[in-house]
């Protein structure tokens, strides 16, 4: 799963999200509380393209569920109505995967009442994430746009999600040059690769897993927060290691 719009069209025209500073943003980056017996609100093992659309004017991401999700079939030529943007297709490479609560919903949620259901020309649809801002580097990078990142860019937008993904045999990881950590979790074409024109004092390596890796969101307590990053490839990543204990 991805969250990656910066400039959203609306009926005034673009919409520039603020930075982590500008909408004060401000969470830490342990890892949050995460029940010991989890509810998921999707299906643990999801494989394919993910069947996502950014509602723009909630800011809000929504993936096909509820009790009548959109299919396979009709996805492919699917346009949902204005204001609203379908995710680009994004090829998952995680192998299992649970949400446990929409955004809205609160940390003690328990069945119906931690899910938030949307629609949009007649399909149901479940809040995955909020999107909060968005953060570029270089730091100085003023056109960066998480949906069409230049060579030598990495775009952060900042999410609201309680969502653990779990990998498997082979990775690819985003590695920064304050101890920060990434790891690739969608391609646009289904062809992850390491050849990518990054920051300086970033790099990426592929590896071997001895055993599934496991991530979960961040913020401490009860909040859900992750960083997905973009790169010029429309290569996806989580950030699972911070060069801070707060972020920004």
């Amino acid at each position: 799963m991805k969250l990656y719009f910066l400039l959203i069209l609306l009926t005034t025209g673009c919409l520039k999200l603020p930075t982590s500073e500008e909408a004060q943003v401000h969470y830490s980056t342990q890892s949050s509380n995460w029940p010991l017996q989890e509810v998921c609100l999707n299906p643990p093992i999801q494989e394919g393209i993910a069947k996502e659309v950014l509602m723009a004017k909630k800011l809000t991401v929504v993936i096909a569920g509820g009790e009548n999700p959109i299919s396979d079939k009709k996805w492919e030529s699917y346009k949902p109505s204005f204001p609203n943007i379908k995710n680009s297709d994004r090829h998952t490479l995680f192998t299992q995967s649970c949400f446990i609560r929409s955004p809205q919903a609160q940390a003690d949620c328990v069945g119906e009442s931690c899910k938030k259901i949307e629609h949009i020309n007649h399909y149901s649809w479940i809040a995955l994430s909020k999107i909060v801002a968005a953060d570029c580097l270089p730091k100085n990078s003023k056109d960066c746009d998480p949906s069409k990142v230049k060579p030598g860019q990495l775009a952060f937008v900042v999410t609201e999600k309680c969502h653990r993904l779990v990998f498997n045999d082979r990775a690819i990881f985003l590695y920064g040059p304050n101890g920060e950590k990434a790891i690739m979790h969608a391609t646009a074409d289904g062809h992850p690769t390491t050849s990518v024109n990054l920051p300086n004092g970033w790099s990426l390596k592929e590896e071997i897993l001895d055993k599934a890796l496991v991530i979960y969101p961040f913020g401490g307590e009860n909040k859900c927060f992750y960083n997905v990053i973009r790169d010029s490839l429309m290569q996806s990543y989580h950030q699972i290691q911070y060069g801070q204990d707060f972020y920004p």
